[in-house]
């Protein structure tokens, strides 16, 4: 019963796959491949990926979801005089932005929060109407309900950092005007979200420490951030506070990063337009000013979670408590964890970029260590490598893979898929038999069909007059609308000439005609050899003792030399020299091509070429162009 229903699965696959070819295969092997990379591997990445609502304190309000958004790098490329590979890599890096945003904004974010580098640099930005392209094609790529509000980190790439003064001015203008304020803040659901500017920080940092002055006695610049640090203090009613940064705080050059990081840990670095982390006095004034429950921040690329300790306790106020009455009831040192998140456009020190995604829930006034916030990382797949690692080298497979087949088969088309869109070549040895019946030969030397000018007829003459006799008709003829034999004729033991039958070698060579409908002309086969023990009028039928007999070609269609034939041509060898009939037809008009200026063997070989050539380029086509739609197809959903 197994082998019965095993025999019945193998013919029940055999007829379903028995009208595929190798080229059906690969293209189906292509199509799979745009669906896996363009669509699948994105869907595969963040099956893990959902709101943390699970760890937050029941609640009957519904949580906040706050989708975060680190280093986008947003570039036209209109705007950036790229040319070559640069801008194949732009190209390809607008395509992941594209493609990332578009699954992440499936995750129905309530608000949105981009942690800064939000353009590429302002360094590449020299005039208003460049800023206003790369802020058009941010918003192009990511587009979003009107009802989401966005909110934005200034980073150092967005305003610059230690640059000239008037350079400083305008990029921070621009911004402002664009995406809105440099230091702000909101509250979502009893939480009050802190957006710094972290590159504006370190500047007036500089400034503090060259007059060797500390944060308690310092007088902060107008509209800067350490003012906007001192105004949140000063606040009577306060919630917790989340703080978002571009730039790290410090931390120990060998803290460990968590197992999420993909390689290294957060260093110290300092250097025209950047730095990788903030003083560690400016920690420390940040942590006791702002008491943050989370900092999130952004700029090295890749995810590090870190908890922070501070020099000195922190005493927080709880349930509306004064500070000094929770001294002695709550002393509480408040550990803050940061997580600095994945750059969301692909970058060379990453191979997985990402998002944040942050629940929020209003904090429950039973119990203060109740959590009101949980966050999650979300990965997201190297876009930019499947065109590296795999589009191109699968391009390569498979055109190796129809290279050696063409050369191997020797055929103008393989027989991997269905024949009626290429153009077939025939020959005599591949052609079926025709059956072969003698007829008698009409009594009269000529047939109805005869003429002086048909090739291979020849009336012999005799010797002398006195053996002239009237010449007998061959016993055996080809079809009608076939090439028909020579006649040849042998000295009898008498003296007499005595005629021959024969059939001379033949090679011919068909091609499905399109304007017939595909159908190939099809030659008899008949009889090879001469049934002759001697020739001896060798002068009168233009053959030699050692000479080849009569060959014949006829071709219909391309020319091995490159000519595109416009009817029917026969080839025949006469004397020992090559020689061709071509008959024109007036209803069949094609375009001639030139011979090649070398002629002879060089010319063959280069016009066989060229046709190996476009039968593989046929055969790629016929395997690319459903992936190639499919592919569009997909550009066109996910822009």
């Amino acid at each position: 019963m197994l082998t019965a229903s095993r025999r019945a699965l193998r013919s029940t696959l055999d007829a379903c796959l028995s009208p595929w070819g190798l080229l059906d295969w690969l293209r189906l092997l292509w199509c799979i491949t745009v669906l896996w990379y363009e669509l699948a591997s994105f869907a595969w990445s963040l099956r893990a990926c959902s709101w943390p609502d699970a760890l937050l304190s029941p609640s009957r309000e519904r949580p906040a979801h706050i989708l975060l958004v680190a280093d986008p790098q947003v570039r036209d490329l209109s705007t950036s005089r790229a040319a070559g590979f640069a801008a194949v890599r732009l190209h390809l890096t607008e395509l992941a932005l594209r493609r990332n945003w578009f699954f992440a904004s499936r995750r129905s974010p309530d608000v949105v929060v981009f942690l800064g580098d939000i353009l590429a640099s302002w360094r590449l930005i020299r005039s208003d109407e460049d800023y206003r392209r790369n802020y058009d094609k941010f918003v192009d790529i990511f587009r979003s309900d009107r009802r989401i509000p966005s909110y934005f980190v200034p980073g150092n790439n967005d305003v610059g950092l230690n640059i000239d003064p008037s350079a400083a001015r305008e990029a921070r203008r621009r911004f402002t005007t664009h995406f809105g304020p440099l230091n702000h803040k909101i509250h979502v659901h009893n939480h009050t979200l802190v957006m710094l500017d972290a590159a504006g920080l370190v500047e007036e940092d500089y400034l503090r420490a060259a007059k060797y002055i500390d944060y308690d006695h310092w007088s902060p610049l107008p509209h800067g951030p350490v003012e906007f640090v001192h105004s949140l203090r000063e606040e009577s009613e306060r919630y917790p506070d989340i703080l978002f940064t571009h730039i790290p705080l410090h931390r120990p050059e060998t803290a460990s990063c968590g197992p999420l990081r993909e390689k290294g840990s957060i260093r110290r670095g300092v250097g025209p337009n950047y730095q990788n982390m903030l003083d560690k006095k400016t920690t420390t004034f940040l942590l006791q000013s702002i008491t943050p429950e989370i900092v999130f921040s952004a700029d090295d690329k890749d995810y590090c979670d870190y908890v922070h300790v501070p020099p000195r306790a922190v005493i927080k106020a709880v349930d509306g408590d004064s500070q000094e009455a929770n001294d002695a009831q709550h002393p509480v040192v408040q550990n803050v964890r940061e997580i600095t998140i994945k750059a969301f456009s692909p970058s060379p020190e990453i191979r997985h970029p990402g998002f944040q995604l942050l629940s929020l829930a209003p904090p429950s006034s039973a119990d203060h260590f109740e959590p009101s916030l949980a966050t999650t990382p979300c990965f997201l797949p190297d876009y930019p490598s499947a065109y590296t690692w795999r589009y191109i080298p699968l391009f390569f497979v498979t055109t190796l893979v129809l290279v050696l087949l063409r050369r191997k088969q020797r055929s103008p088309s393989l027989p991997t898929h269905r024949q009626s869109i290429f153009r077939r070549s025939i020959s005599l040895s591949t052609l079926p038999p025709v059956p072969w019946t003698p007829l008698p030969h009409p009594s009269t030397p000529f047939s109805s069909d005869w003429s002086p000018s048909t090739p291979g007829f020849f009336t012999p003459r005799p010797r002398s007059p006195h053996s002239a006799k009237s010449i007998p008709s061959p016993t055996e003829e080809f079809p009608r609308g076939s090439l028909r034999a020579p006649l040849l004729s042998a000295r009898t033991s008498n003296g007499d000439a005595e005629p021959l039958q024969t059939t001379p070698t033949l090679r011919a060579t068909a091609h499905s005609d399109p304007d017939a409908g595909g159908s190939s002309q099809h030659l008899p086969t008949g009889p090879t050899h001469i049934e002759a023990d001697e020739l001896e009028d060798d002068f009168a039928y233009g053959l030699q003792r050692h000479a080849q007999p009569l060959r014949y070609k006829i071709d219909r269609g391309d020319e091995p030399l490159g000519v595109v034939s416009d009817g029917l041509g026969i080839t025949f060898t006469l004397n020992g020299q090559r020689r061709r009939i071509s008959l024109w037809n007036p209803l069949k008009w094609r375009q001639r091509r030139r011979i090649p200026s070398g002629g002879g063997v060089g010319a063959r070989r280069r016009s066989g070429k060229r046709a190996f050539l476009k039968r593989v380029v046929m055969d790629l086509g016929y395997i690319v162009w459903p992936a190639a739609l499919l592919w569009l197809g997909l550009r066109w959903l996910m822009a």
